[in-house]
């Protein structure tokens, strides 16, 4: 069943190739935003330290770290840069997905920047409160982790609880937060529930229905694919024009499987809550002149 709706997200997404091109040009803005300050202060270190670029490039991690040592200002000035740079990609993160829910349920050319101004603000707090579950598992991951520590010891014992399971228990758990918030989001803007409302919903969802985890896993799966198969190119190789478009096309890639993955949750939650769909229908009339 879950396959259904995978397929329907990925047809929805390739109906509407739009919100895959906002999602692309934003998120490469915001990407500059936040690697400018990064690239400026790297480079600065680098000067400074006597090394060549193209042994700094190399990412030697001795290295690295004589160059943070050596350069406290500007890793200072780094963090500051986050100060607002942080803030700024959270809220277009919680923003943009509250547009995504609404094109999908409404339509249109302008849906998703009219949900982005109805739901922005709505959709930043119950993102604030999802971070409680989320610090809430760290502490509980680093608690457990120091707890095992005590019991494996030697190298081998710190390989599997700092390398293994510290990891793996962070990224499960974050992963299923991360569900819960999605759907969370999708109450939010379509079930017109509360904050509060919206936050107890949404970690109900994984006990709710296996589709939602079922959904989001092979869709995250996609997501990891295009992020390591960049890592898995020797794009240096091609050239470097050729190379920048490869990068282009896998970033569009992965703003369309944004757009996918969020189509089909949508859909499931419509299924779900049929009530939804019955906001405000058009009349015969509207939908012919449309």
């Amino acid at each position: 069943m879950s396959a259904h709706y995978i397929t329907s997200g990925f047809q929805r997404a390739k109906a509407r190739p739009r919100l895959a091109a906002i999602m692309y040009a934003a998120n490469l803005a915001m990407g500059l935003i936040l690697s400018i300050p990064v690239l400026i202060a790297f480079s600065n270190a680098t000067e400074l330290s006597g090394y060549s670029e193209e042994m700094a490039g190399g990412f030697d991690l001795a290295l690295w770290a004589d160059l943070l040592e050596s350069s406290g200002p500007l890793v200072q000035t780094l963090l500051a840069q986050m100060l607002w740079i942080l803030p700024i990609l959270f809220v277009w993160k919680m923003g943009s997905s509250a547009g995504l829910i609404h094109a999908q349920s409404e339509g249109g050319s302008r849906s998703f920047w009219k949900g982005f101004g109805l739901h922005t603000m709505k959709a930043t707090l119950l993102g604030l409160l999802f971070l409680i579950p989320t610090a809430a598992w760290v502490v509980f991951v680093v608690v457990v982790a120091t707890v095992l520590s005590t019991f494996l010891t030697g190298e081998v014992g710190s390989f599997w609880v700092q390398f293994v399971f510290s990891p793996l228990a962070l990224f499960l758990g974050i992963a299923l937060i991360d569900m819960m918030h999605d759907f969370g989001r999708i109450d939010l803007v379509l079930g017109k529930s509360g904050i509060k409302d919206s936050w107890l919903n949404g970690m109900k969802w994984p006990f709710h229905s296996a589709n939602a985890n079922s959904i989001y896993i092979g869709w995250m799966v996609l997501g990891l694919i295009f992020l390591v198969f960049p890592f898995m190119l020797d794009l240096s190789m091609a050239g470097l024009v050729l190379a920048f478009l490869v990068q282009q096309v896998l970033l569009y890639g992965r703003s369309f499987i944004t757009v996918g993955w969020i189509s089909s949750e949508v859909l499931l939650y419509e299924d779900l809550f049929p009530v939804v769909e019955s906001q405000e229908a058009p009349s015969e009339t509207e939908t012919s002149e449309s």
